[in-house]
């Protein structure tokens, strides 16, 4: 490969900082906010911080003058603002850091403005809205929970579901939740999660801190990345009167980890309790019905079905009774005609046979001819007066029922209009008796017993 010219002259490493050291004094100074990695006094006096928003890191020096007014040191992990002068750099040690002369904690107000803000700009772009937000299955095949590791809220979550509905199957996916590295983890363990297929609802849960604990649950990204999620989240982040912005995103919040169960896994105990409820109204349906029907049948055998139906069957039966009367008599009138000719064309058959030859065989074959219709008529009498009487002794007089009147004659349908002292009128057969009440008592019924 053919070597290209140098077209500038070469600089040392020392000249290469002194330019640094020159662009980072055109920075100025400004205010730094970060968490706290790292910090120590050191036997000088001299305060050293390293700071990181989980991108970056820079450290920060704050000298013995302005370190001592510093009563308490900021703790890791806590987020502070640092103010300071000027960048400087260490040419020896190849570092650079900022000369602060001043720390504070970022205040709970300034962070719950930034919750709020954010929480609008969700809300602005309709993230928020219920409408958007993924139903929650009834039936879970497996509920996974993002928390951390050995957390109090991991072992509640887990002790709610397992109570509430024994069969849960549950994957546990932990991570950071407390931090500026917070976010991605979290974001990083719902979509390991929502990429397995048979988890239907994950569970992002943690216990109470402060606001500035809390923080990561409000952070934009993760909000953004939870509506975005194919698989709906129930958020439990509890102990804390502020509701963190994740909750207005998820499908459901519940107040604290123990309660995220409700929403995520149907209560045995009450599915069973619906299912023996169930169960029992429907046996005690059929044996009301059954009793019912019953009952409709044994007073449909043992009571008249009513005067007018009464008398209009009473009426069809005498109809049929006659026309079952007249028919036999319409066909015996042509049986005797036919017999009388018969004896006739027998007579003259006599006359013409010689006398002695004719007066044995005649007779008897005559004799058996009327014996013959002797015996099919009687039948048929016998068969006439049976549908007769059957007719007759299906009248309610003759079975032993009786009709209920009023006094105005409406007839009785319903013993529940009948009250104590009131006059009525009994129809038996040959005689109709009158009575008054002197109590009703109603019929007694299974479900009454």
């Amino acid at each position: 490969m053919e070597a290209r010219p140098v077209e500038t002259v070469a600089e040392s490493p020392s000249e290469i900082w002194r330019r640094i050291e020159g662009a980072f004094k055109e920075l100025g100074g400004g205010i730094v906010e970060g968490e706290v990695q790292r910090c120590t006094r050191a036997g000088s006096g001299h305060v050293y911080i390293d700071l990181t928003d989980g991108e970056a890191r820079i450290s920060c020096v704050i000298w013995a003058d302005a370190a001592a007014k510093i009563i308490e040191l900021p703790r890791e992990g806590q987020l502070i603002q640092a103010r300071y002068r000027r960048v400087r750099t260490y040419a020896k040690g190849g570092s650079v850091s900022l000369e602060c002369d001043a720390i504070r904690g970022a205040g709970e107000g300034e962070l719950l403005q930034r919750v709020l803000d954010v929480r609008e700009r969700l809300r602005a772009e309709g993230l928020t809205d219920p409408e958007r937000k993924l139903p929650l299955p009834r039936f879970p095949r497996r509920v996974g929970l993002v928390t951390g590791r050995d957390s109090d809220a991991e072992a509640d979550v887990i002790r709610s579901l397992r109570d509430r509905f024994p069969p849960t199957r549950i994957t546990v996916c932990h991570s950071l939740v407390q931090g500026v590295g917070a976010v991605n983890d979290i974001i990083a363990a719902l979509g390991t999660l929502a990429a397995l297929p048979d988890v239907d609802v994950i569970i992002l849960a943690r216990g109470g801190g402060s606001v500035e604990d809390l923080l990561p649950f409000s952070d934009e990204a993760l909000c953004r990345a939870i509506s975005a999620l194919g698989t709906p989240v129930v958020t439990s982040i509890g102990h804390t009167k502020q509701r963190p912005n994740c909750d207005e995103v998820a499908s459901a919040a519940a107040e604290v980890p123990a309660r995220a169960a409700e929403h995520v896994v149907p209560s045995a105990a009450e599915l069973r309790e619906r299912i023996d409820r169930r169960a029992a109204d429907a046996l005690g349906y059929a044996a009301a019905r059954l009793t019912e029907a019953g009952g409709r049948v044994e007073r449909s055998a043992m009571r008249p079905a009513g005067q007018a139906a009464l008398l209009a069957r009473t009426g069809r039966l005498d109809l049929a009774g006659q026309t079952l009367s007249h028919a036999t008599g319409l066909a015996a009138g042509p049986l005797r005609e036919r017999i009388a000719s018969a004896s006739l064309v027998v007579q003259q058959a006599l006359t013409l046979l010689p006398r002695p030859a004719s007066l044995d065989v005649p007779r008897e074959r005559l004799g058996l001819a009327t014996a013959g219709v002797r015996h099919a008529l009687e039948l048929r009498a016998a068969t006439v007066v049976a549908a007769t009487s059957l007719i007759r002794a299906r009248d309610w007089r003759e079975r032993g029922f009786a009709l209920v009147r009023l006094p105005d004659g409406a007839l009785v349908r319903d013993a529940a209009t009948l009250t104590a002292g009131q006059h009525i009128a009994i129809e038996l057969q040959g005689a109709t008796l009158a009575a008054v009440i002197e109590t009703v008592h109603p019929e007694a019924t299974e479900t009454d017993q």
